[in-house]
């Protein structure tokens, strides 16, 4: 990257500057030259509560060997790395029918999405595996307490996946329920993780401050109803949300070939 760029880089971050989805900002996103991606209004407040209410008759777990607490409904593969690809796969079928009966009874932003992607030209699809089939997608997600600082990236955490093959991470999250403060923003650094931060990890997910000091950062207010997409390569976490914070997520990775696949 040049002088020039990385001057360009620095200016967009330090403005703290969202932008709406098209193929320029897509672009500019997963090339790590502007800090994330506003859909406004991508859900009505009628669409999430209603997607929010089917999500509170349903059981909530925990992620295991993470702290702070966060829970979800739904599968990920982070959690099933440790065990293994064919468990994953068994609960696959299991969550997708969970997943569609909520959609039923309320509206699908998964497809949503994925529809936006395309309208930018994007060729998009559910990540699969050649002798399992499609992976899970689409979390419902609560985090209230906050996380560490740390980065979502699968090919550092997940190998001999599909997903590992990705050459660009990003995560797309609707916002479903959220009590009326200030407190529950994202926080994203201008600074991608690098090998040598390894010696920085501190347990299944979270990092030292140490990789984080004296960098740029972004902090978003989520609302209900707008969709907030960033690259999670970058370092980031969430701040503590004094009560709810609820909504619906998944990974979104860039494979070599161009296609860019979703999963959870």
């Amino acid at each position: 990257m040049t002088a020039a760029s990385n001057q360009i880089k620095s200016t967009l971050w330090e403005k703290n500057q969202e932008y709406p989805l098209t193929a320029e900002s897509l672009r500019m996103l997963i090339e790590h030259r502007i800090p994330l991606i506003r859909l406004k209004e991508f859900a009505s407040a009628q669409e999430c509560e209603t997607l929010y209410a089917q999500s509170q008759s349903l059981n909530f777990n925990a992620y295991q060997d993470v702290s702070p607490k966060i829970e979800k409904v739904g599968i990920t593969v982070f959690e099933y790395n440790s065990i293994s690809k064919a468990n994953y796969f068994k609960e696959v079928e299991r969550a997708t029918k969970l997943r569609d009966s909520i959609f039923a009874a309320s509206f699908n932003p998964l497809e949503r999405i994925m529809k936006q992607f395309r309208e930018c030209g994007a060729n998009v699809r559910i990540a699969s595996e050649p002798d399992y089939g499609s992976y899970y997608a689409g979390l419902i997600r609560k985090i209230e307490h906050g996380t560490q600082v740390h980065i979502d990236f699968a090919p550092l955490e997940q190998s001999e996946w599909e997903v590992c093959t990705i050459t660009t991470q990003l995560s797309w999250t609707l916002y479903l329920k959220l009590s009326d403060n200030n407190h529950g923003k994202t926080c994203i650094y201008d600074r991608r993780w690098q090998p040598s931060d390894e010696q920085y990890k501190l347990d299944s997910y979270g990092y030292s401050d140490t990789v984080i000091t004296d960098v740029d950062t972004i902090a978003f207010q989520p609302y209900v109803g707008d969709v907030l997409l960033f690259n999670t390569s970058n370092f980031h976490y969430v701040e503590p949300m004094d009560g709810q914070r609820v909504g619906f997520t998944s990974m979104i990775g860039l494979l070599p070939n161009g296609e860019i696949i979703f999963w959870s």
